[in-house]
């Protein structure tokens, strides 16, 4: 007899995902299991098939309806044969084992048992649509009850059950208080948290990094039977708190799952009973570790508790938007054994990723493990390695601290790698100035040219002249020699050749510059002035008024071409020590505030640009950026 039942709202999900890859390998849960060969080859093969007869969601084919929508069917007329296929060399055996399955025309499940002089090797391939992590646990155990004699239990649910059960309460009012809860405990549609890419590639590629955490398992048990705490809350709280520090944020989203198996009756039940649930997590300073965890315990239990309202109902109506995954695997595959014989178990599956990055925390052989798969068109293996470190970092400090704000995300081998970043010195002539490095480059190349706005262009020798007359009227009119501070030139000009060759001649008279920004207010510019005890103006014409507070002199760009060959007072002090600029912060939070900056700061810089950029002779550099707020013209 055949029967029918819809997809549950996780089924389909994953239905829509295989019809928009038909023929490609999609949603496989691939694993070859090595056993003992001196099982019992006949006991072994009975076993096997009666553990698949004991499950016939096995069997499920997926159909349209007459309506056109997808659904499930098994026909308990189908049955299932096993053969020993004896082989000579595994590895060339495994390159045929990964396929694609057909979603409307093929069994859903593969299982073969092989065996060689050695060993038998059980390969298990479900499709996600039917089954999971769980159901191959379910299997596993099966055939080693039914090797040993065992009479298999019925399932106390089937799938079929589950999603009739389903469909009923999306139907009831519990489903709206689902959705009430949901929209509660999840308003953080404007919440993105993201691994900040380090890669841009085209060819999505999957790559995969495990790493074992010199942490002790111990503690982390003490630890969670003190305060209370599963193991999956705590290495998913890990992972939250990570997020939203990569991110520099006291928040974090991101997907987990759980087992879907709160009903007694599905604990032997093979099906595809995983479910996607949000992480919303958010922390401020006085956050403790425990409080955190707790508060992340209380959220998973909420969602397991309102989860007729599925992943795909609450991303479509909350607008979530979540770019990785993490998932607590816990000691799932540890200590299968059949016929009294422990078995190993290779995934053989490539893994399907909806979001760039997959982590998952586990248990194997008494050891903490954190492993990630992620797109390689994404993130770099460097860059998942640093995470995962991290990671072992944050789960260090989740067991020594009382403060989230306490907790390092570096360990000590990562501060030491950044320590190495700075490792950046470079032998330069800091003795210079820089007066005395455009004097020395224009008596290098006087005819080249310097400066040049829109159509205007100025060599070398007249900016050198230009500026020279400039710093003989500033100096006929200030004595520089054996002042404790240097004099304030305050200018006021819109962008233009002045830019450059007017703070030059202030600069050669032994003075520092202030740029100001026409654009500010007025009240600003003459606080500026005041507070900076500016001893000239350099001034455009038609700007000259918004300073209206300013009495003193004032020199015109207008009037700088007709300036007289003055001397420049001779034995100038000007050193790297000397002052080079005074900016001013906007003042949008309060008073404007005032930076100094040095000839030697700015000589580092020049040094530094030079040799970033690699600029040669003849090269050009535009001053794209604001003069007011921009030091390197």
């Amino acid at each position: 007899m055949k029967t029918t039942a819809p997809l549950s709202k996780t089924q389909y999900g994953i239905y829509v995902e295989c019809v928009q890859h038909l023929g490609e390998y999609c949603y496989n849960i691939t694993y070859l299991y090595t056993l003992d060969g001196s099982l019992d080859e006949g006991n072994l093969k009975t076993a096997i098939e009666s553990v698949v007869a004991a499950h016939p969601t096995l069997f499920t084919r997926i159909e349209l309806n007459e309506q056109g929508e997808p659904v499930q069917s098994i026909d308990d007329s189908e049955t299932f044969c096993l053969e020993v296929e004896h082989i000579t060399d595994i590895e060339e055996e495994k390159k045929g084992m990964v396929k694609a399955f057909d979603i409307y025309n093929d069994r859903l499940f593969r299982i073969r048992l092989l065996k060689d002089s050695n060993h038998f090797y059980l390969l298990v391939d479900l499709h996600h649509i039917i089954g999971d992590g769980t159901t191959l646990k379910v299997i596993l155990n099966d055939i080693d009850a039914a090797y040993c004699g065992m009479t298999l239990e019925a399932e106390g649910k089937t799938q079929a059950d589950v999603v009739r059960e389903e469909a009923e309460m999306r139907q009831s009012p519990a489903f709206e208080e689902d959705k009430q809860w949901y929209a509660q405990n999840f308003d953080c549609s404007d919440t993105f948290s993201q691994l900040i890419p380090d890669v841009e590639g085209t060819e999505p590629e999957i790559g995969a990094f495990k790493r074992k955490m010199n942490v002790s398992l111990e503690s982390i048990d003490a630890f969670c039977k003190k305060h209370g705490i599963f193991k999956s809350t705590f290495f998913t709280g890990v992972y939250s708190y990570l997020l939203a520090k990569y991110n520099n944020d006291q928040e974090a989203l991101f997907n987990t799952v759980y087992s879907g198996r709160t009903d007694k009756q599905l604990v032997r039940t093979v099906a595809m009973l995983v479910k996607t649930v949000p992480v919303y997590a958010k922390f401020n300073d006085d956050t403790t570790v425990l409080d955190f965890l707790k508060s992340g315990e209380k959220q998973m239990k909420g969602c397991r508790e309102h989860d007729t309202y599925s992943y795909v109902d609450v991303v479509s109506d909350l607008k979530l938007q979540v770019d990785s995954f993490f998932a607590w695997h816990g000691m799932i595959w540890d200590n299968v054994e059949i016929g009294g014989s422990p078995t190993t178990a290779v995934k053989l599956d490539h893994t399907t990723l909806e979001v760039p990055l997959y982590v998952n925390a586990a248990i194997i052989d008494g050891h903490c493990y954190v492993n990630a798969e992620y797109k390689t068109n994404v993130y770099s293996e460097q860059m998942i390695s640093q995470f995962l470190e991290s990671y072992e970092a944050v789960v260090e400090g989740f067991l020594n601290e009382e403060y989230l704000r306490d907790i390092n995300i570096a360990t000590k081998s990562q501060v030491e790698l950044l320590d190495t970043f700075n490792q950046t010195d470079v032998a330069y002539d800091d003795t210079q100035t820089i007066v005395s490095l455009f004097c020395k480059q224009a008596k290098a190349t006087p005819d080249n040219i310097a400066v040049v706005f829109k159509d205007k262009k100025y060599t070398y020798r007249e900016v050198d002249e230009i500026s020279d007359r400039i710093a003989g009227y500033i100096s006929s009119r200030f004595k520089v020699q054996g002042s404790s501070e240097e004099p304030v030139i305050s200018i006021l000009i819109p962008r233009s050749e002045w830019m450059a060759i007017a703070s030059l001649g202030v600069l050669k008279a032994g003075c520092a510059y202030q740029p100001l920004d026409p654009s500010y207010p007025k009240e600003r510019l003459n606080f500026m002035m005041q507070d900076a005890s500016a001893k000239l103006l350099i001034a455009d014409e038609e700007l000259r008024d918004i300073v209206d507070e300013y009495q003193g002199e004032v020199l015109l760009t207008k009037d700088i071409e007709n300036l007289p060959n003055t001397p420049i007072t001779p034995n100038i002090p000007i050193s790297p020590k000397s002052l080079f600029i005074l900016l001013y912060t906007s003042g949008s939070t309060g008073v404007p505030k005032g930076c100094q900056l040095e000839h030697g700061n700015l000589v580092c810089f020049c040094h530094w640009y030079q040799r970033y950029y690699d600029l040669k002779p003849g090269d050009k550099v535009a001053a794209y950026a604001s003069y007011w707020i921009c030091i390197p013209h």
